[in-house]
Order: structure tokens, then sequence, then C-alpha cells
């Protein structure tokens, strides 16, 4: 954590306008919203977004269904400010089109491995798959936690104390990424997920590193998300890659 970022207050204002300030405008070709994500496609490159439940808060029907495409890559972008969640993931994925390009130099090392040698606590936002058996010391933070996991209550008092916080960047669609990364000052920060863009201001808000995908089948993809794939679906149509704070 360095002097800069540790008199930043992170709010979700300040991730946007981070964001938002180094996008270049280009058209959109195609926008498909899952059940599970939603895409975003341009010339460059296809961004991903985890789409919200049709149930949570604010959610509505979007009002330029069948116009989407009209829009500029940056205008699409600015929806990551709307009050509705669907536009917000709408928003989301069209700025990780214009970050995760095709042609993005990043490793291919896991990010994850960065937390497997931490003596401390790490804690997860989001339930992953296989963690448990990688990461000493791990604490599951979730929504509808099971049996071991902590709740979204326990957020505030666990994030603080741990060595390591591991977060979904479906918090950049539902609005907690900015609270996330503030009560994570001062640990070691991972944001991994097909929603999670390459963006290296991001370093410059606490994030140590980005983990994850790069398409690399568009139209594989584009069927996968259209016909309602979680990411397991995802996978053989994308890459897992890894920008760091500190390359290598």
């Amino acid at each position: 954590m360095d002097s800069l970022t540790e008199n930043l207050m992170i709010t979700n204002k300040l991730l946007f306008d981070t964001l938002l300030s180094d996008l270049a405008d280009q058209d959109i070709k195609r926008v498909i919203i899952g059940i599970n994500w939603t895409l975003v496609e341009t010339a460059l490159g296809c961004g991903l977004a985890h789409t919200p439940r049709r149930d949570d808060p604010g959610c509505q029907t979007i009002s330029t269904a069948g116009e989407l495409t009209d829009l500029g890559l940056m205008e699409a972008a600015m929806l990551v400010r709307s009050e509705n969640p669907m536009e917000v993931a709408i928003g989301m994925a069209a700025i990780n089109a214009s970050y995760n390009q095709y042609t993005l130099k990043a490793s291919d090392k896991n990010g994850l491995d960065a937390f497997t040698d931490i003596d401390g606590p790490v804690t997860v936002i989001g339930r992953f798959p296989g963690l448990t058996e990688r990461i000493r010391n791990l604490r599951v933070i979730e929504r509808e936690p099971r049996e071991g996991e902590y709740g979204e209550k326990d957020t505030a008092k666990l994030l603080p104390e741990s060595a390591g916080v591991i977060i979904t960047s479906s918090a950049l669609v539902n609005g907690s990424a900015g609270e996330l990364l503030e009560l994570a000052k001062n640990t070691r920060v991972c944001m991994v997920g097909p929603s999670t863009p390459f963006a290296s201001g991001l370093f410059d808000l606490g994030v140590d590193y980005l983990a994850g995908t790069i398409v690399t089948d568009i139209e594989g993809m584009a069927i996968a998300v259209a016909q309602g794939g979680a990411v397991k679906a995802l996978k053989p149509f994308g890459t897992f890659k890894t920008l760091s704070r500190e390359p290598g």
C-alpha cells in the first residue's frame, strides 16, 4: 500500500472515474445479456460482466434494448453510473471490452498463487472452487453462507484484520467494490473473475493483482453467454491471465 492510496477514501465513484478515464471510444459490434453473464464485443476486445439477479434491488428492464449497439463504447461504459444494476452490468462489460483486448500482454501465472505463502488469514469475497485446498487460513464470505463460511455482516470485521483479500470482480457490478477495497487497505489484494478489467489504474487504488479472462473464441463465448453458461461453460472460449502491480 503506497502513501497515495493510504490517504484516499476508496469509493465506487473513484473506482469508476479511474476506469473511465483511460477509455478510448469504439464502435460496439454486439451486446448479449445472458442469465449469468453480460457480454460486449468490439473489433478489438470482448468484455464480460456478471449479470445481476432479476430480483436484485433496483433491477429493471433495459429501456434502450435493441439499440445498445448504436451506442459508442464510451456511452455504454457510462452506464456503470446507472441506478439500474442491469445497466451497470452493460457498462462494466463495455469497460472490460476496452481493457481486455485480444492482444493484451499479461502473465499466464495464476494471481491467486500469490496468496499461498501468506501466514496470516486470507479472506475471499465469493466462493471459488478449490481455493480451500490451495490457500491456508482461508475465510469465505458469501451472501448465503454455508457451514464454516461467514456472512456479509462479518465483512467489516474480517477484511481489516486479513493478511490477504481476494475479491470477486462481480463486486464492481453489485456496488460493493469500493467499500471492500477501502476495508482491505494495507492487505495484499487480488480482484478475480471474468468481470475483472485489466486496468493498471486499479493498482493506484490498492489492488495488487488482476486475474481475469481474455476471450480467445468470440463466437463460442457469445453462444455460451446467450445460452446461460456459468463460469465453467466460459472456460473453453477464453484464457486466464494475470496483471500484477509488480511485473513478473
